[in-house]
């Protein structure tokens, strides 16, 4: 709660310092080196994708399963799960990266990693209707690229 309330409470203080930001700049107050391109820039297409990646993993409920730190796993966390390599069902091992990514999203079926159940991402695949939303796979893919380390 303590952290929720931190976190709180530095958006509102980013936010107030942001005021007038998206303003045209006037000659009163010119531009300044100072500030970094990233804060005045708009997003790229891959950073748009990795915003509403993220914005998936909470709404669509991904997060209680990949993102969680208690006991035993039931998901690889995306964390420690994008960029490595993993052993899968089958004996093969592949680095998860966005090619397997997609592919696992689109046919959980096929991509079965050892040490986990398949039915808790079928039936989550199957609620979401994946297949029929490639755009929602390539921003859950760039969200989950994001989090990880860089492939081995």
């Amino acid at each position: 709660m303590l952290i929720a309330r931190w976190l709180l409470a530095s958006a509102f203080v980013v936010a107030l310092c942001s005021c007038g930001a998206a303003a045209t700049p006037s000659s009163e107050h010119p531009p300044t080196a100072s500030v970094p391109a990233y804060v005045v820039e708009p997003f790229s297409h891959e950073q748009q994708l990795v915003e509403q990646g993220a914005h998936l993993v909470v709404s669509d409920g991904c997060a209680a399963c990949h993102l969680s730190a208690q006991g035993k796993a039931i998901a690889p966390s995306f964390a420690s799960f994008a960029g490595h390599r993993v052993e899968l069902a089958d004996g093969h091992t592949a680095v998860v990266e966005e090619h397997f990514l997609r592919g696992g999203l689109l046919d959980p079926r096929r991509i079965v990693i050892r040490g986990y159940a398949a039915a808790p991402m079928l039936a989550a695949v199957a609620r979401l209707q994946l297949a029929k939303h490639p755009q929602q796979v390539a921003a859950l893919a760039a969200f989950i690229e994001q989090v990880g380390p860089e492939p081995e």
